[in-house]
């Protein structure tokens, strides 16, 4: 949809340039870029082969030629080569010089008397772009409506920049296969695009309807995938592309279908016995309640002549687009083909006038994570650089997805897709969408319990109400329903944070009462990551609290009570000193993470009408999600070390880090968080980072012994053990019941004492 409306445009810059040719004198001093497919590359050719024979044929060419991958008949290869020339149509010269002409490697590794090479530049079929050695997984980038294999996921400007072939494959080499044996068995795949015809201005049968484009789909699957390949598949699709891939998995995957003679040979090719091979789909945009642009572009196309019904099968009102999305979620969540999804949808307006795809179209129709994207429906999939926020959002869900379905069976086993997929991202960095249909409670104390579904009525709220997304904070979503443009969407906490001002004690009395505020101004150069311990421990008791008149017990204070009280202290500093937001992350509520979070209240109210603790109480388990936010960062800072060499561009700087972890100290995995904090420790050694690089403060809430020795051991004794870098300090909440002298340096001692080695000492 948005390359047609492109199209569309880019014809009406044409002819304004043929008329006013004076204007387009800047755009043709810019080089041209065409990327091409050579195909039938004889064994032994290499990229060098390749690069000479194009020089051959036209010298000013200067081709860049990407690794060669071996094609599905094993007996050929193919070679990726984009080449610059100064115009369109020299570019096109190039192309065709080079069909069916003839290679002749200097090491050849076979008879290359029938090797005439075809090449093209339409990428039609399955077109391999890279592949590790031994790879585990297949994963097929699928375009959208009048889109291309290539340029639709590659970037406009100079030499294209393709993400899923340039950046994603040395990512997901990076990662292990099992995410908690960082030193194990390494991630490999294949990714490759599928490109199809479906051209809005082509009015051809074959493409007539998404039905159709669909089963040509599966042909070119069945073609790509050898006799006997059992290796898991994976999906990444763009808007149309995202409906053709579930409309081709209802024919390949659903009982009925495989009654029918056409469709009889998907049983080989997507499942291994009775284990279904598609592990995972990533939705870019997908319009599956339609587009509101639909009913302007095919009264476009209506006047061209081109294909209207299939973009008619794109509005709102369709139904065969309706019938798709259900059968689809059906299907999805069987027994027999669990799938999970994550949908993406663009945070920008096209041409900025309207979303192609509304994110409650992207979003409403299943209950799955969601990611908003910067950019609009056609730029949201061109990532310029490895270090673009969106494109370090999108990598790190899919090596997840695929880390945990190839891991091993412990993580598949659950009732539905929508529970399976809450349990593959359950330690992303990144906040994502809760389920509609368990919000907790708001907090009301130790003994509160949920409300029932007439009382939810009442206060004119639901648990399932569709307008609720909740959305990432950090990646800048402008939701209508947020608190900022509805104030009424989220309850207040009757818990208010202490504000800086009232902490802050003047540095003497001869300055006019000035604050002294030169201790915490260290923030500033940190981002501040909070990890709360949301176990059934922290429902345990550790006083009583007496009635206002003193004289009789009304409730016992729990420690989720302490915690919310420490943090009214700490979190109009932390919020005003880190001033592009504090994220929060919790050990089970993994859909109420938050990121850049820039008003204490918010933090506080997360805690009292939005998350309790785990009321089933499955132990204190911190290292998976200890281990997920160290990964994450040092991933980041690595890649910045490995480009501070590079002129162009210059790599973004992450800040410091100080991860404060507020917990009861009961830790059911110890030693495998003194594994994660020790490899941390060894990696930015290894990177040569700042001694302040990354700092961890444990805040114990509560008066736990065994606990309290535990955590002072990895205070004290953990660096000097495995001689690695000391980022670790741990602290005391001490109940402050009124402000006085101390309180201050107590709290700079909290705040800092992971990232301050001074203070750490104290």
């Amino acid at each position: 949809m948005a390359t047609l409306i492109d199209n569309i445009h880019r014809r009406a810059h044409r002819v304004h340039a043929r008329f006013h040719p004076h204007h387009g004198d800047r755009h043709a001093e810019r080089d041209s870029y065409l990327t091409l497919t050579i195909r039938n590359l004889p064994l032994g050719t290499t990229e060098n082969d390749v690069y000479e024979h194009i020089r051959r044929q036209r010298h000013d060419s200067d081709p860049i030629v990407n690794p060669l991958t071996k094609e599905t008949n094993q007996r050929t290869l193919c070679a990726i080569v984009t080449i610059r020339q100064e115009t369109d149509e020299k570019c096109k010269m190039v192309r065709d010089k080079l069909n069916l002409t003839r290679i002749y490697p200097k090491h050849p590794a076979g008879d290359v008397r029938d090797s005439a090479v075809m090449v093209s530049d339409e990428f039609l079929g399955v077109t391999t772009i890279a592949e590790h050695d031994d790879p585990q997984f297949d994963m097929y980038f699928v375009h959208g409506l009048g889109g291309h294999a290539f340029k639709s996921w590659s970037t406009d400007k100079g030499a294209p920049h393709m993400w899923p072939r340039d950046f994603l494959p040395n990512d997901i080499k990076a990662r292990p296969l099992d995410p908690m044996n960082w030193h194990g068995r390494k991630l490999a795949g294949r990714l490759a695009t599928v490109g199809y015809r479906a051209s809005a201005m082509c009015a051809s049968a074959a493409t007539a309807t998404i039905d159709k484009i669909s089963q040509n789909f599966l042909n070119h699957l069945r073609a790509d995938r050898t006799e006997g390949s059992k290796r898991p598949m994976y999906f990444a699709c763009h808007s149309l592309g995202g409906l053709v891939v579930c409309q081709a998995l209802i024919h390949a995957l659903s009982e009925e279908s495989h009654r029918l003679e056409r469709f009889q040979d998907c049983q080989s090719t997507f499942f291994n016995g009775e284990e279904c091979l598609v592990k995972g789909i990533f939705f870019f945009g997908t319009p599956f309640e339609g587009s509101r642009l639909a009913r302007y572009a095919s009264r476009i196309v209506k006047f061209l002549r081109g294909n209207d019904t299939l973009i008619d099968s794109l509005s709102i009102e369709s139904e065969d687009l309706n019938t798709i999305v259900a059968r689809f979620d059906q299907m999805r969540n069987h027994s027999r083909t669990r799938i999970p999804i994550v949908i993406a949808y663009e945070m920008q307006p096209m041409f900025g006038m309207r979303f192609v795809t509304d994110p409650d179209s992207a979003m409403s129709s299943f209950d799955c994570q969601t990611i908003g994207i910067e950019g609009d429906h056609r730029t949201m999939i061109k990532m310029e650089n490895n270090q673009d926020r969106s494109y370090r959002d999108v990598a790190e869900f899919i090596i997840r997805m695929i880390q945990r379905t190839l891991s091993g069976p412990r993580s598949i086993p659950s009732p539905s897709a929508a529970k399976l997929e809450r349990i593959l991202f359950r330690e992303l960095p990144f906040r994502q969408s809760p389920t509609r249909d368990e919000s907790p409670p708001p907090y009301t104390g130790r003994n509160s319990r949920r409300p029932s579904t007439e009382s939810s009525a009442s206060n004119g709220t639901s648990a399932s109400d569709p307008s609720r997304h909740c959305q990432p904070a950090d990646l800048g979503i402008s939701n209508p329903n947020s608190e900022a443009n509805n104030t009424s969407s989220r309850s207040r906490s009757n818990i208010v944070p202490v504000k800086l001002n009232d902490i802050m004690m003047p540095l003497n009395r001869g300055n006019g009462g000035k604050e002294d505020n030169r201790d915490f101004a260290l923030l500033s150069k940190f981002d501040v990551v909070f990890l709360l311990d949301d176990s059934g421990s922290m429902m345990e008791a550790i006083e009583a609290v007496p009635s206002s008149n003193g004289n009789c017990v009304t409730r016992e204070r729990s420690k989720w009570d302490e915690m919310i009280e420490s943090l009214r202290y700490i979190v109009d500093i932390v919020t005003h000193y880190d001033r592009d937001g504090v994220d929060v992350h919790f050990l089970y509520r993994e859909d109420k993470d938050e990121f850049r979070i820039q008003d204490g209240q918010r933090i506080l109210d997360l805690l009292t009408n939005e998350v309790s603790p785990d009321e089933i109480g499955g132990g204190t388990f911190i290292s998976e999600r200890l281990w997920t936010i160290l990964t994450a960062y040092i991933d980041r800072f690595e890649n910045y070390r490995r480009r501070m060499g590079e002129r162009a561009p210059s790599p973004e700087k992450p800040k410091m880090l100080n991860l404060i972890m507020i917990t009861d100290g009961a830790a059911d995995d110890k030693d495998a968080v003194e594994d994660v904090i020790v490899n941390a420790a060894r990696r930015l050694d290894e990177l040569r980072a700042l001694p302040n690089q990354v700092g961890i403060q444990f805040l114990q809430i509560g008066r736990n012994e065994t606990a309290s020795r535990w955590l002072k051991k990895l205070d004290d004794d953990l660096n000097k053990k495995h001689r690695v870098r000391d980022m670790i300090d741990t602290r005391p909440w001490d109940r402050v019941d009124e402000i006085d002298k101390s309180l201050q340096e107590r709290l700079t001692n909290i705040l800092l004492g992971g990232i301050d080695r001074a203070r750490d000492m104290e």
